[in-house]
């Protein structure tokens, strides 16, 4: 049985970080497809997503679930499932290469937490898009879209916080804004 150990992610009580040896799984992303144990999860409503991460496999129950009452069912499924590698597709099979993958995983942890967080505090929001050869595209919404601030907040708080985190980040685009 492969070892994992599970950790909260910061401003996401609906998922865990399972932590795991960084060579049981090949790619990072989120998968094509699963082993059942786990694929039985997300049919039957319990797991919204599942994806892999560096020596991580971050697992989120959809809403109203919980951990307390269905946490040992997906670390059973997880256990069984890290013990078939086989059973395990890449979405990069699809066309993600691995670096969109983290891309996207980064953007959405930002989108998620801390830039998020602040976009809803003023009534607004923003929608990650798409994250492609160094591109992040989002959506902004509620008091964000047509917002003249919400420019600076997307560019100031959003790009250059993830550039930091993401280095080799070109920009960060508006899918509703119009063409210049």
């Amino acid at each position: 049985m492969v070892p994992t150990h599970p950790q909260p992610v910061p401003g996401r009580p609906d998922e865990l970080r399972w932590v795991v040896p960084a060579d049981v799984l090949p790619f990072i992303g989120r998968p094509a497809a699963v082993p059942a144990p786990l694929a039985a999860l997300l049919t039957d409503g319990t797991l919204a997503e599942v994806r892999v991460e560096p020596a991580a496999v971050v697992t989120r129950l959809r809403p109203g679930r919980g951990w307390p009452a269905d946490g040992p069912r997906v670390r059973t499924a997880l256990h069984a499932a890290l013990d078939d590698p086989a059973g395990w597709a890449s979405a990069d099979d699809a066309g993600e290469s691995p670096e969109d993958l983290l891309l996207y995983t980064a953007a959405r942890d930002l989108i998620d937490g801390q830039v998020g967080r602040f976009a809803r505090s003023h009534g607004g929001g923003i929608d990650l898009v798409a994250a492609h050869e160094g591109v992040v595209t989002v959506r902004l919404n509620g008091a964000c879209n047509g917002c003249p601030a919400a420019r600076v907040t997307m560019k100031r708080r959003l790009e250059d916080t993830l550039r930091r985190r993401f280095p080799a980040l070109r920009e960060v685009t508006d899918a509703g804004a119009p063409p210049s």
